[in-house]
């Protein structure tokens, strides 16, 4: 008899390992709530493609106003082409307000499928985790039990071999649940922080849409701004044309001319400001930071003249503050510019505020870095806006009554 379980144990030893290679199991199906789910997945992502599909349409079509705009910018000056331009322009940010918008709907669409895939995935997770259980629960149950026993309580030697075919399927099936189960909460760690990434991609989306129905707005007002000034006539655009850059060139000399007579007071003033190495500060708090850029391609009156400094939106009635220490050169009133400021400083640079709802200084008159100069507007409509586009503050910086770049003079913005 011992003979006989010594030579057993001999071959079980041989024949073990090679049973303990046997194939898992086959997994039960999906559950019908599973089988939906999936079909949810399927179906949201059927409508995130439809939607980018769209997206790539309005980029072409965009694409398409764009050039047509470059064009327009190249015919001849006359009411008639600006008035086209803006309307064009007009189109081409109600595209864009669409774009922003279905762009943001598909990753709305994104996030549900994600979701709903994080729930398949947690379902799997839990389904795995109730098999192992019960693997691990069977092999418990086997290993208090002896060799010998387990020879014992078998009345033949085919059973025991069974039996020993049954604990290498148990423990091929616990290795291979155990490696299953890893990859699933991998994935499902995966989802969830693509999750993340589409909510913050979905916030910046939402405020891409607010800023195209922004400009949209001010695309609009522009065109009823220059209806308005021109009183859609030929004959009173070309005297506004006119009138504007006569303006421009005899301010121009103004501000030549009150830095010579100033010079001294200004140089022992702000010296710092004259070496350059002092930057002028934000008129106003830069919330919405700067909507048309110096020489903007975009701005709407470019047909006109370059837009010569930076438009910042802000409130009707927000303070405007001196950015730096200097002279009001004047307080006026202007067709293109509405109620306007110049400020003089050191260094042959001059400071312009523009679109002002209210004049908050007086000409000749000193005032120090941040002291109130007027208040915004810009409003097109109210008085004191001029050819405006919607509530802001137009800003310049002047080099020798020359415009330039006014973020070359200021603080980066966060």
């Amino acid at each position: 008899m011992i003979a006989f379980l010594t030579l057993f144990l001999l071959i079980f030893s041989f024949i073990y390992p090679t049973l303990a290679q046997v194939e898992p199991t086959v997994e039960d199906p999906p559950s019908d709530a599973d089988v939906g789910l999936k079909q949810e997945v399927d179906t949201l992502q059927d409508q995130v493609k439809q939607k980018q599909t769209r997206v790539k349409e309005l980029d072409a079509m965009i694409k398409g106003y764009r050039d047509k705009q470059v064009e327009q910018q190249a015919a001849a000056l006359s009411l008639q082409n600006q008035l086209a331009l803006l309307e064009n322009g007009i189109q081409e940010k109600q595209l864009s307000v669409e774009r922003a918008q279905r762009e943001a709907e598909a990753t709305t669409l994104e996030i549900q499928a994600l979701a709903t895939q994080i729930t398949l995935q947690q379902n799997a997770i839990t389904k795995r985790e109730a098999a192992l259980t019960d693997i691990f629960g069977k092999l418990q149950q086997d290993s208090s039990i002896s060799i010998f026993d387990a020879f014992l309580s078998r009345p033949s030697l085919s059973e025991l071999f069974v039996r020993v075919d049954e604990l290498a399927r148990l423990e091929g099936d616990l290795g291979e649940a155990t490696r299953v189960l890893k990859s699933e909460k991998t994935i499902l760690e995966g989802k969830r922080k693509q999750q993340e990434v589409r909510r913050a991609a979905l916030e910046q989306q939402k405020l891409d849409a607010q800023v195209a129905q922004t400009e949209l707005e001010e695309e609009r007002s522009s065109k009823l701004s220059l209806i308005n000034a021109t009183q859609d006539k030929e004959d009173e655009f070309r005297k506004i044309v006119y009138e504007l850059r006569q303006q421009q060139q005899s301010e121009a000399g103004d501000i030549q001319s009150l830095q010579d007579r100033l010079k001294d007071r200004l140089d022992s003033i702000d010296a710092a400001l004259a070496r350059g190495d002092v930057l002028l500060n934000w008129p106003v708090p830069v919330k919405r930071g700067v909507s048309a850029h110096f020489h903007d391609p975009t701005y709407p009156f470019r047909k006109l003249f370059e837009h010569p400094g930076v438009d910042l939106p802000t409130p009707v009635g927000t303070p405007v503050r001196a950015a730096a220490g200097g002279y009001v050169a004047w307080n006026r009133t202007g067709k293109q510019y509405g109620n306007y400021v110049m400020v003089v400083h050191a260094g042959g640079v001059a400071t312009v505020y523009a679109h002002l709802s209210k004049f908050g200084s007086k000409p000749d008159t000193y005032v120090e870095r941040g002291d109130i100069i007027g208040y915004s507007g810009g409003k097109p409509g109210d008085p004191g806006a001029g050819l405006s586009t919607g509530p802001h503050l137009h800003f310049e910086v002047r080099q020798n009554g020359i415009p330039v770049n006014p973020e070359n003079f200021l603080p980066d913005l966060d």
